[in-house]
């Protein structure tokens, strides 16, 4: 026999407690009364929660989209119906300063509503595709994929398509494909 062998006197010095642990613990605080205040507090944070999130869910899935300002923008067309629209396609640029490693896939609408105008830019196609693609070329690519300038780009490819237009004008230019990659 050892030492430890004899457990039921306990180790010297020290005294084993008479009842099993845990009988004389008061766990209930005084009666209960104590309780009703916690309970009340959970319930009204619940209360709370519910109508928050009730508004919340129904401001963001339920409601009507913001309508957006749109302003018509005067073109210099003429009213009624869209005029005959030239094809520019197969535009591939390299922009300014990506050495390579990017490049734009373009292909242009070019309306016109006064007659001739689609005849003049099928005769001068090659120019437009040198100026356009030398003009957006020079561009670099934050510009080019940022849609703040987009509009002015749009304006500018217009400009240019005028100036080499022989005789009448385009009304609008038309971003059929626009991949920057």
């Amino acid at each position: 026999m050892n030492e430890f062998d004899d457990t039921a006197d306990g180790a010297e010095g020290v005294e084993l407690p008479e009842a099993p642990l845990g009988d004389d613990l008061d766990v209930g605080g005084g009666g209960g009364g104590s309780k009703l205040p916690m309970i009340i507090t959970i319930i009204v944070i619940l209360i709370i929660q519910g109508v928050s999130s009730h508004f919340l869910v129904r401001q963001l899935f339920f409601s009507k989209p913001r309508q957006a300002k749109v302003e018509k923008k005067d073109t210099g067309a003429k009213k009624g119906a869209p005029g005959e629209i030239f094809n520019l396609s197969g535009l591939i640029i390299n922009p300014k300063g990506s050495r390579g490693s990017k490049i734009l896939m373009l292909e242009l609408g070019l309306e016109a509503s006064e007659t001739g105008v689609i005849e003049n830019l099928g005769k001068i196609e090659p120019i437009l595709r040198d100026n356009i693609t030398t003009f957006m070329g020079s561009q670099k690519p934050e510009v080019l994929t940022d849609i703040e300038w987009r509009e002015r780009v749009r304006k500018r490819i217009k400009e240019i398509v005028n100036y080499n237009l022989p005789e009448g004008q385009i009304d609008n230019v038309y971003f059929i494909r626009y991949v920057f990659q």
